[in-house]
């Protein structure tokens, strides 16, 4: 199983940088994991009406970086959280349902383009907003724990 994370917007501070560099390094042990940056459509004080415009750029965007097969799992404030545990079995589930890829989706500011979001599997960390570094963390290291648990790696307690 692999992993593709596309996110809207470039890298943020040094110390979260890190932690997702980490994350990365510990998941490439276990499923390959890539983490791809789309550039965020720049916002002016003509363009913040017209937000569904500026987020179907992004999603053309986005859908450039999508691999062929790919099951989609947008990141969005609405969708359901999961605990850890079931995140596994879901990703357990596809797995052995033969999905090769999965590829997570995370918007920029305005979130994502409503054509990237009717997908059967969505994924919230709940009602709360999250700055968009410290929510790529947040999912790498789901994911990591997730495949710790499915490997029976001793991390998860």
């Amino acid at each position: 199983m692999k992993f593709r994370i596309i996110a809207v917007g470039r890298s943020g501070p040094k110390p979260v940088y890190s932690m997702v560099a980490d994350y990365q390094k510990r998941l490439q042990r276990i499923a390959p994991t890539t983490l791809i940056e789309v550039v965020e459509e720049r916002r002016t004080a003509a363009s913040r009406g017209n937000i569904e415009q500026l987020l179907s750029k992004e999603a053309g965007r986005i859908r450039d970086k999508i691999p062929p097969g790919a099951l989609l799992v947008p990141l969005e404030i609405t969708a359901p959280a999961l605990p850890s545990r079931e995140l596994a079995a879901k990703i357990s589930h596809h797995r052995d349902s033969g999905v090769g890829e999965i590829c997570f989706l995370i918007g920029g500011p305005d979130g994502l383009h409503s054509s990237l979001l009717n997908q059967p599997w969505r994924l919230s960390f709940g009602p709360m907003t999250f700055p968009h570094m410290l929510v790529r963390v947040m999912l790498l290291e789901q994911i990591y724990r997730a495949m710790t648990i499915l490997e029976r790696i001793p991390y998860h307690r």
